[in-house]
């Protein structure tokens, strides 16, 4: 039988004990040697740490987007890392939202999972990845999607109101919220500054791309995303255009000036259809979804504002020296290495003999 005698589990129990207890039960059968359970964010970057100083070569997260994010931030700033050429972290699904588990393609069922990084961890299907490293002025930190406008208000009323306990309910309700309350606030004036890229448009027909060094775009956009993976929270497909291993960013600016304009198209924005939503806009001389691949991206704002790191919500509040709020992002290629199932691993490697 395979075993996990070179894996390290890291298991945020906070999150569905009920799963958590089923996945230890499992995991006894494979003989996992090495299951850790913390309740504390310290206790879980300590043990995060002691892995990438270890001799196991796999660190396995139970949890959801933010404790991907917390594991991918600690492996990045441990102090010591050894052997970090093989070294490989793999997430499992134990989130209410698991937009970092959608975007890499691991199965939904435990069992599946288990047998699917089992599979991977014998056939080396380790994908190299690229990160976003974000500044705000006063923290920097990693992650692959980072959001500002209407999501991060979003995570503003559910910690607000005291309603930020998991659940896909408690996230529309504090969607509709903000949709309905603050759209005019959120269409404030925004300056991306950006650097070595292109700007990226995708039709149905056809498409256009022009390259710059440098290039200054004021918006108004209710929601910008910048993203090196394409799933948010549950199954949502706000970057449908990324590839994980490019070297790039890619940044969406949602043009929409009416309320009405999120809600007639939210569909077709879920499903990352949104050359469908750029055909009809075109048509009607409205203001697409703006797509860019950059190297380099500043936000600039007037005011200080709250942004997301793959779903864990962030204010950059600290002024810069030229009088206005910045939050610089960059792209850290191949910043570290995923396990991934076969299905996802194929599709970069389609010709190798797996």
């Amino acid at each position: 039988m395979q075993t996990f005698e070179n894996a390290v589990f890291l298991i945020n129990p906070n999150r569905f004990p009920g799963y958590a207890r089923k996945l230890k039960k499992i995991l006894r059968i494979y003989r996992a040697s090495h299951i850790v359970e913390c309740k504390r964010p310290d206790d879980f970057r300590m043990e995060v740490e002691a892995f990438a100083a270890g001799e196991k070569q796999f660190l396995l997260i139970w949890g959801g987007d933010g404790t991907a994010n917390l594991a991918i931030n600690a492996f990045m700033s441990a102090p010591r890392r050894i052997s970090t050429a093989t070294k490989a972290l793999g997430f499992l699904r134990g989130g209410s939202g698991n937009g970092i588990q959608d975007s890499y393609e691991v199965p939904v069922s435990i069992r599946a999972q288990i047998r699917s990084y089992l599979e991977g961890m014998e056939r080396s299907y380790i994908q190299p990845v690229d990160l976003i490293r974000a500044d705000d002025g006063k923290n920097s930190l990693y992650c692959q999607l980072l959001g500002i406008g209407l999501d991060a208000r979003v995570l503003e009323y559910r910690e607000g109101a005291g309603r930020g306990r998991p659940g896909m309910m408690n996230y529309i309700a504090a969607s509709m919220q903000s949709w309905y309350r603050d759209f005019p606030l959120l269409r404030d004036l925004k300056i991306l500054e950006m650097e070595e890229g292109k700007y990226a448009f995708k039709g149905p027909r056809c498409n256009a791309e022009f390259p710059f060094t440098h290039f200054t775009r004021e918006t108004r956009s209710p929601l910008i995303e910048v993203a090196t993976r394409p799933y948010y929270a549950k199954m949502f497909k706000i970057a449908p255009d990324v590839v994980c291993n490019n070297g790039f960013l890619d940044i969406y600016s949602f043009n929409f000036v009416h309320r009405r304009e999120i809600l007639s198209n939210i569909f077709d924005i879920w499903n990352g259809w949104h050359r469908r939503i750029n055909r009809q806009r075109a048509k009607r001389d409205r203001p697409v979804i703006e797509r860019y691949e950059v190297r380099v991206v500043k936000v600039l704002k007037e005011n200080p504002f709250a942004y997301h790191a793959d779903g864990e919500l962030r204010h950059c509040d600290s002024l810069a020296a030229d009088g206005r709020y910045t939050l610089r992002c960059t792209i850290v290629p191949s910043a570290v290495k995923f396990l991934v199932p076969r299905s996802f691993y194929r599709k970069f490697h389609p010709f190798e003999d797996l």
